[in-house]
């Protein structure tokens, strides 16, 4: 069962922000990675670039050089309570770390796994990539490690190229190593061709590089969402609000503009919330606001008299809504966010009959 809420004792980490006037061209976001006591991400990195393309040395100076081999991760994160509070502002933490033309690293960025090999996983001999040399015992490939912390966040990984072509490709595997349950996806990715420019960090629609992006009002919902019978099964959401626009290059790269970006989402089916399994259509809608990167259930988008009639699930279109108002603070309203669905077993039944394992399924909406 996938859970994080509750787990581990309160701890934070401090933000590391080296060379943060950094720009990028080739970049992979994953919209939502995960650590806690039973919950870890395995992030896989290709770097496809050549020896002509630019990267970053340990300063984060951008070249060609046989000193320029390293990549930029960035992670913006919730630790401990604030984890499981999704109107919480995101921390900031961002290394410079070696890498080498066609490289495959695969990392354990919560440290469970490859923690005496600085997260680096399956026997990498650092050699082209020369990692264990190139990194500390505390700057390193675990950037979600911290002993005992329920961690959510987002994670960025690019280099400075700055020619017309994708060079970084990512894939990442949430794993609740407890019970053995897992999901992933591939990240998103960036290419501009220019290393100072505005849409290097450009996910939104706008910037006609997302996919896989969705993107709703009240006038237009895109995200059709279905739902198992809620004590049966947790249809749960992961949702990280992206800019309506570009943002600087220099934003992307120190984290400023990403962390306060805030978004409403609800479900709103035609005059409703959702439809039952007899085509009933069921009123009775909620909202929930989430700002960084966030959790909802699907049962937090229904009134507690809509759950009882939506009991053995049903449908409906979720609604992503541009919200100025509320709540008061420094934050930034959008109606634009990557929603990553989750559904696992929590009752030991499906339909009803008995289910001797556990379930684990996990993708993001399109």
């Amino acid at each position: 069962m996938y859970e994080i809420e509750n787990e581990g004792a309160l701890a934070g980490r401090a933000t590391i922000a080296a060379g943060t006037a950094a720009h990028a061209a080739d970049v992979a976001m994953f919209p939502y990675v995960v650590n806690s006591a039973t919950v870890t991400t395995i992030v896989t990195i290709v770097d496809r670039g050549t020896t002509a393309t630019q990267r970053y040395d340990a300063s984060g100076v951008v070249g060609a050089a046989a000193t320029n081999r390293r990549l930029h991760w960035r992670l913006n994160y919730k630790a401990g309570a604030t984890a499981e509070d999704n109107l919480a502002g995101c921390q900031e933490v961002n290394y410079y770390l070696p890498s080498s033309p066609n490289d495959i690293q695969s990392v354990d960025i919560g440290g469970k796994f490859g923690s005496t090999s600085k997260g680096v996983l399956f026997s990498d001999p650092s050699s082209n990539n020369n990692w264990n040399a190139g990194t500390t015992a505390t700057i390193n490939y675990m950037l979600g490690k911290a002993a005992g912390a329920t961690q959510r966040g987002t994670l960025f990984v690019h280099n400075a190229d700055n020619t017309v072509s994708n060079t970084v490709y990512g894939e990442a595997m949430v794993l609740e190593f407890s019970t053995g349950a897992a999901w992933g996806y591939q990240a998103a990715t960036t290419d501009n061709g220019v290393a100072n420019d505005a849409n290097a960090f450009d996910f939104s629609d706008a910037g006609g590089f997302v996919t896989n992006n969705l993107a709703a009002t009240t006038l237009a919902p895109s995200g059709l969402l279905t739902f198992m019978p809620p004590a049966e099964t947790t249809t749960r959401l992961f949702v990280t609000p992206m800019p309506v626009g570009p943002l600087l290059a220099t934003n992307g790269a120190n984290a400023a503009g990403w962390s306060d970006q805030q978004v409403r989402i609800s479900m709103v089916t035609s005059t409703g919330v959702a439809y039952d399994r007899d085509e009933n259509l069921v009123s009775g809608s909620a909202t929930q606001d989430v700002r960084c990167v966030g959790a909802v259930n699907a049962t937090d988008l229904v009134t507690s008299g809509a759950l009882a009639t939506l009991a053995n699930g049903g449908w409906g279109n979720l609604t992503l809504e541009f919200v100025a108002a509320v709540p008061a603070g420094a934050w930034t309203p959008t109606d634009t966010a990557y929603i990553t669905k989750l559904e696992y077993n929590t009752g030991g039944k499906i339909n009803g009959e008995n289910l001797s394992g556990t379930f684990n399924n996990g993708f993001i909406m399109r």
